[in-house]
Protein backbone atom coordinates (compact mmCIF):
# COMPACT_ATOMS: atom_id res chain seq x y z
CA UNK A 1 0.00 0.00 0.00
CA UNK A 2 2.88 2.66 0.38
CA UNK A 3 3.62 2.10 -3.07
CA UNK A 4 0.19 2.80 -4.16
CA UNK A 5 0.08 6.14 -2.03
CA UNK A 6 3.57 7.45 -3.45
CA UNK A 7 1.85 6.89 -7.08
CA UNK A 8 -0.67 8.68 -5.83
CA UNK A 9 0.99 11.80 -4.42
CA UNK A 10 3.09 11.59 -7.50
CA UNK A 11 -0.18 11.94 -10.01
CA UNK A 12 -1.94 14.33 -7.46
CA UNK A 13 1.12 16.85 -7.47
CA UNK A 14 1.70 16.41 -10.83
CA UNK A 15 -2.25 17.41 -11.93
CA UNK A 16 -1.48 19.89 -9.49
CA UNK A 17 1.83 21.18 -11.29
CA UNK A 18 1.47 20.53 -14.87
CA UNK A 19 -1.04 23.06 -15.70
CA UNK A 20 0.51 26.02 -13.87
CA UNK A 21 3.82 25.63 -15.48
CA UNK A 22 2.02 25.27 -18.78
CA UNK A 23 -0.09 28.33 -18.38
CA UNK A 24 3.66 30.10 -17.31
CA UNK A 25 5.00 28.69 -19.65
CA UNK A 26 2.87 30.21 -22.68
CA UNK A 27 2.17 33.11 -20.63
CA UNK A 28 5.34 34.59 -19.33
CA UNK A 29 6.04 34.79 -15.37
CA UNK A 30 3.55 36.93 -13.46
CA UNK A 31 6.66 38.92 -12.97
CA UNK A 32 6.93 39.94 -16.29
CA UNK A 33 6.22 43.68 -17.36
CA UNK A 34 3.30 44.51 -20.02
CA UNK A 35 5.19 45.81 -22.75
CA UNK A 36 2.81 47.34 -24.46
CA UNK A 37 2.44 49.92 -21.51
CA UNK A 38 6.05 51.06 -21.40
CA UNK A 39 6.89 54.47 -22.04
CA UNK A 40 7.50 55.66 -25.43
CA UNK A 41 11.19 55.88 -26.93
CA UNK A 42 12.32 58.40 -28.66
CA UNK A 43 12.71 56.48 -32.09
CA UNK A 44 10.48 55.94 -35.05
CA UNK A 45 7.89 53.69 -34.91
CA UNK A 46 7.73 53.94 -38.85
CA UNK A 47 8.59 54.95 -42.11
CA UNK A 48 7.77 55.12 -45.69
CA UNK A 49 10.40 55.59 -48.63
CA UNK A 50 8.80 57.25 -51.45
CA UNK A 51 5.70 58.05 -49.58
CA UNK A 52 2.61 59.78 -51.46
CA UNK A 53 0.05 61.44 -49.52
CA UNK A 54 -2.92 63.15 -50.49
CA UNK A 55 -5.89 65.10 -48.88
CA UNK A 56 -9.64 65.32 -50.46
CA UNK A 57 -11.79 68.44 -49.82
CA UNK A 58 -15.36 67.53 -48.12
CA UNK A 59 -16.69 67.15 -52.14
CA UNK A 60 -14.56 65.19 -53.20
CA UNK A 61 -11.77 67.45 -54.82
CA UNK A 62 -7.88 67.13 -54.34
CA UNK A 63 -6.47 69.54 -51.29
CA UNK A 64 -3.17 68.89 -51.04
CA UNK A 65 -0.52 66.60 -52.00
CA UNK A 66 2.69 65.73 -50.17
CA UNK A 67 5.43 63.37 -52.10
CA UNK A 68 9.07 62.85 -49.90
CA UNK A 69 11.71 60.30 -50.39
CA UNK A 70 11.25 59.15 -47.10
CA UNK A 71 8.49 59.72 -44.11
CA UNK A 72 9.76 59.17 -40.82
CA UNK A 73 7.11 58.95 -37.66
CA UNK A 74 8.36 59.87 -34.37
CA UNK A 75 5.17 58.95 -31.85
CA UNK A 76 6.95 60.20 -28.94
CA UNK A 77 7.24 63.62 -30.58
CA UNK A 78 3.86 63.66 -32.19
CA UNK A 79 5.57 64.39 -35.51
CA UNK A 80 6.91 62.93 -39.28
CA UNK A 81 10.27 63.90 -40.64
CA UNK A 82 10.44 64.44 -44.29
CA UNK A 83 13.27 64.51 -46.76
CA UNK A 84 13.19 66.33 -49.73
CA UNK A 85 9.28 66.93 -49.27
CA UNK A 86 7.32 68.33 -52.30
CA UNK A 87 4.28 69.73 -51.35
CA UNK A 88 1.15 70.92 -53.48
CA UNK A 89 -1.84 72.94 -52.17
CA UNK A 90 -4.65 73.29 -54.56
CA UNK A 91 -6.80 76.31 -53.33
CA UNK A 92 -10.75 76.86 -53.70
CA UNK A 93 -9.60 79.63 -56.57
CA UNK A 94 -7.75 77.59 -58.99
CA UNK A 95 -4.84 77.91 -57.91
CA UNK A 96 -1.86 76.08 -56.60
CA UNK A 97 1.36 76.62 -54.00
CA UNK A 98 3.83 73.84 -54.70
CA UNK A 99 6.61 73.81 -51.68
CA UNK A 100 10.12 72.08 -52.18
CA UNK A 101 12.70 71.85 -49.44
CA UNK A 102 15.60 70.18 -48.04
CA UNK A 103 13.84 68.53 -44.84
CA UNK A 104 10.56 68.86 -43.30
CA UNK A 105 9.18 67.90 -40.00
CA UNK A 106 5.37 68.02 -39.90
CA UNK A 107 3.03 67.53 -36.81
CA UNK A 108 0.90 64.52 -36.42
CA UNK A 109 -2.38 66.64 -35.93
CA UNK A 110 -1.36 68.50 -39.22
CA UNK A 111 -1.32 72.32 -37.36
CA UNK A 112 2.29 72.91 -38.64
CA UNK A 113 4.89 71.96 -40.84
CA UNK A 114 8.75 73.22 -40.47
CA UNK A 115 10.69 73.17 -43.42
CA UNK A 116 14.62 73.49 -43.73
CA UNK A 117 17.21 74.10 -46.68
CA UNK A 118 16.19 75.28 -49.78
CA UNK A 119 12.97 76.54 -49.28
CA UNK A 120 11.03 77.36 -52.01
CA UNK A 121 7.65 78.49 -52.29
CA UNK A 122 5.84 78.57 -56.09
CA UNK A 123 2.56 80.57 -55.65
CA UNK A 124 0.70 79.73 -58.76
CA UNK A 125 3.63 78.43 -60.45
CA UNK A 126 2.09 77.61 -64.21
CA UNK A 127 1.29 81.12 -64.59
CA UNK A 128 2.36 84.37 -66.13
CA UNK A 129 2.02 86.20 -62.91
CA UNK A 130 3.29 83.64 -60.54
CA UNK A 131 5.56 84.21 -57.78
CA UNK A 132 8.34 82.14 -56.09
CA UNK A 133 9.53 82.84 -52.49
CA UNK A 134 13.62 81.46 -51.11
CA UNK A 135 14.19 81.20 -47.85
CA UNK A 136 15.88 78.22 -45.28
CA UNK A 137 13.49 78.07 -42.70
CA UNK A 138 9.95 78.38 -43.32
CA UNK A 139 7.59 77.33 -40.84
CA UNK A 140 3.89 76.69 -42.44
CA UNK A 141 0.24 76.49 -40.61
CA UNK A 142 -1.63 74.60 -43.46
CA UNK A 143 -5.15 75.07 -41.61
CA UNK A 144 -4.77 78.88 -41.38
CA UNK A 145 -2.92 79.33 -44.78
CA UNK A 146 -0.29 81.20 -43.18
CA UNK A 147 3.66 80.94 -43.04
CA UNK A 148 6.29 82.84 -41.08
CA UNK A 149 10.31 82.75 -41.00
CA UNK A 150 12.79 84.61 -39.31
CA UNK A 151 15.61 83.98 -42.10
CA UNK A 152 16.55 86.08 -45.10
CA UNK A 153 13.82 86.00 -47.67
CA UNK A 154 14.09 86.45 -51.44
CA UNK A 155 10.28 87.21 -53.46
CA UNK A 156 10.80 87.07 -57.25
CA UNK A 157 7.36 87.73 -59.32
CA UNK A 158 7.81 88.59 -63.27
CA UNK A 159 8.80 92.10 -62.46
CA UNK A 160 9.59 92.20 -59.09
CA UNK A 161 11.79 91.44 -56.70
CA UNK A 162 12.40 92.15 -53.05
CA UNK A 163 14.38 90.92 -50.63
CA UNK A 164 14.50 90.94 -46.57
CA UNK A 165 15.14 89.34 -43.23
CA UNK A 166 12.36 87.44 -41.80
CA UNK A 167 8.35 87.48 -43.58
CA UNK A 168 4.78 86.43 -42.21
CA UNK A 169 2.32 85.62 -45.93
CA UNK A 170 -0.95 85.33 -45.87
CA UNK A 171 -1.08 82.63 -49.08
CA UNK A 172 -4.82 82.94 -49.69
CA UNK A 173 -5.08 87.03 -49.14
CA UNK A 174 -1.47 87.32 -50.82
CA UNK A 175 -0.57 89.99 -48.30
CA UNK A 176 3.03 89.41 -47.58
CA UNK A 177 4.97 91.65 -44.68
CA UNK A 178 8.87 91.83 -45.14
CA UNK A 179 9.88 92.80 -41.06
CA UNK A 180 13.85 93.90 -41.15
CA UNK A 181 16.14 94.98 -44.26
CA UNK A 182 13.69 95.55 -46.98
CA UNK A 183 15.18 95.94 -50.35
CA UNK A 184 13.56 95.62 -53.89
CA UNK A 185 13.25 96.12 -57.49
CA UNK A 186 10.74 97.12 -59.96
CA UNK A 187 11.18 96.26 -63.53
CA UNK A 188 7.88 97.54 -65.72
CA UNK A 189 8.16 96.05 -69.32
CA UNK A 190 7.07 97.77 -71.90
Amino acid sequence: MPELSSKLRLILAATILIPVLLYWGFSGSPHEGDKSTSPLTDKMDYFVDGAKIREWQKDGGLQRGLETIRLEHNPKREHSELTTPISIHYRDNGTQLLTTSDTGITLDDNSRTDLAGNVIVHDNPDSLSGTTLKTEHLTIYPEKDFAETDQPVVIESPETIMAGVGMDIEFNNRIMNLHNQVKGTHDKAE
